[in-house]
């Protein structure tokens, strides 16, 4: 008797990735905060009215698409491949000094006395040097949300709000990092990323510990190796400048995620005027994968949902906002060099040759492996493969982080430093992209040695932040500092540093928009 055979189910229909409209709108919302606060504490009436406005409304719009577009997972599910990275990220922010909570680097000096400033004194903010009465013009929307906390509540309330802002932020850019890598959903996958995200670095400890007379010591800083520029680690981004990092890892990450979905478009002029306020220079660097985001779109024949009517409404009033901004920005007086560093360097054999050896080091030898192994993945089936940066994204980084080195503005050089910011984010985005893509039956071989090599390479980059990490564990401090320890802003640092954040009175700014 012949057995009816059994009915084969229906191949199951794959899961939709959850959308990224949430995301993009509580971006859009974290960033936008500070410009509220900075058009009331800044601007005159009129124009603090219409940048309220415009604010109101984008608002409203991110978070009804964050409602509507929400994940309907319930949260004990949704929580269960994150946990491990949750208190990864976590440990690494009580390590971070924001807030007094763990070591508080050299940068602390002028971050403490700013905050104290701008709690103590009216907006917009002035201070006395060189027996006058100057503007203070500099990246303040870190800072203004604490600020604000601190004049209804003191300092200390203030500095324990900073602590769960800064970590919103650093959730938020991991939340972007994690989406553009497209790990396994799984815990350890997730761990390794997030191990990624905090510990990335390049090759700094070579080039430190190769300078002559150099003794090997646990906890030194030593990203100044190249003297005339320096690549931040992931650790020393957050551990030393928090107010440059998070709004530039933001902007990098809801710009690429356009590419996947152009509806992000009506968020992203926002997060970018927003960003100005808070990194200038995160917004130099932002601006090349702008141009090239909006081009791929255009080719793409996405203008349809480019110039929707939601997306050019939000993008215009983005517009006066960031004119606002950047006139604001724009009003320092420029005192401070700036320039190529070919003609402002001494010895420029020298100069050459720390060059080379700094591309080398700090993205050269993990781009040349990462590259090798995703020509070797071109043969992969395509249920191997695993989402990767857009064509041409990487040579972009590439010429973008070899080039920065090339100029030079601000005593300490804050162009290569914070420029950068935006190109080494994808560039750790495109290092884990493709690790979690060589699936295990594809690593032999040469890709197996190379997987190998990389993975060598990341430990070794790894030590940079761990060198941090390890300075902050041995000099831990628990809470916000005395404030009686905190300077001026005029004392809090070198006067020629000082005089890089002095406004000009004379201004259009000044003149026309501030109060």
């Amino acid at each position: 008797m012949d057995v009816p055979a059994s009915p084969i189910p229906p191949p199951e229909k794959p899961t939709a990735p959850p959308s990224s409209l949430p995301l993009a709108a509580l971006t859009a919302l974290y960033l936008l905060l500070p410009a509220l606060l900075f058009a009331w504490g800044w601007l005159r009436t009129p124009y603090a009215l219409a940048v309220t406005l415009v604010i109101v409304i984008a608002c409203f719009f991110a978070l009804r698409d964050a409602w509507r577009e929400r994940d309907r997972i319930p949260l004990r599910q949704r929580l269960s491949p994150l946990w491990p990275a949750l208190l990864l990220l976590l440990a690494w922010m009580l390590l971070s000094g924001v807030g007094g909570f763990g070591l508080q680097n050299g940068d602390y000096k002028s971050s403490n006395a700013l905050l104290r400033g701008l709690i103590e004194s009216d907006w917009p903010l002035q201070i006395e040097f060189e027996r006058q009465t100057v503007h203070v013009v500099y990246y303040l929307a870190y800072f203004l949300p604490a600020a604000a906390v601190g004049k209804a509540f003191g300092w200390n309330a203030a500095n324990i709000f900073i602590f769960p802002w800064a970590l919103t932020g650093v959730l938020l850019a991991f939340g972007w990092f994690r989406r553009l890598t497209a790990p396994p959903a799984k815990p350890w996958p997730t761990l390794g990323l997030a191990l990624l995200f905090c510990l990335a670095s390049g090759l700094d400890a070579v080039g430190y510990y190769t300078t002559p007379e150099t003794p090997f010591q646990w906890g030194a800083h030593i990203e100044n190796w190249a003297k005339l520029f320096q690549f931040s680690s992931q650790t020393t981004l957050l551990y030393w400048v928090p107010q440059q990092a998070l709004a530039a890892w933001l902007m990098a990450g809801l710009t690429l995620a356009c590419l996947d979905d152009p509806r992000l478009v009506r968020y992203l002029g926002m997060a970018v005027a927003a960003g100005i306020l808070w990194t200038p220079f995160g917004v130099v660097g932002a601006a090349p994968y702008l141009l090239a985001a909006g081009i791929t779109l255009l080719v793409r024949k996405q203008a349809r949902v480019l110039f929707a009517p939601l997306s050019v409404g939000l993008n215009l009033g983005a517009a006066l906002i960031a004119a606002i901004h950047a006139l604001y920005i724009s009003s320092n007086r420029y005192d401070f060099p700036i320039g190529l560093l070919w003609t402002l360097a001494e010895d420029r054999r020298a100069y050459l040759q720390t060059a080379l050896e700094f591309w080398l080091l700090e993205f050269g030898l993990l781009a040349a492996c990462a590259a090798a192994i995703r020509l070797l993945r071109r043969a992969a089936p395509e249920s191997e493969k695993r989402p990767g940066l857009p064509p041409g994204w990487l040579a972009l980084l590439c010429l973008i982080l070899s080039a920065l080195p090339l100029f030079k503005m601000g005593y300490n050089n804050d162009l290569v430093m914070r420029a950068s910011v935006p190109s080494l984010f994808y560039f750790w985005i495109f290092l884990g992209q493709t690790f979690m893509g060589t699936a295990p039956a594809r690593r032999r071989g040469w890709n197996r040695a190379l997987t190998i090599l990389l993975i060598l390479l990341l430990l070794a980059g790894s030590y940079t932040s761990l060198s941090e990490i390890i300075r902050s564990v041995n000099n831990f401090h628990f809470g916000p500092p005395d404030i009686e320890d905190v300077k001026p802003i005029a004392e809090a640092t070198y006067p020629h540093i000082v005089a890089q954040r002095v406004g000009n009175d004379e201004s259009f700014f000044f003149r026309l928009l501030g109060r």
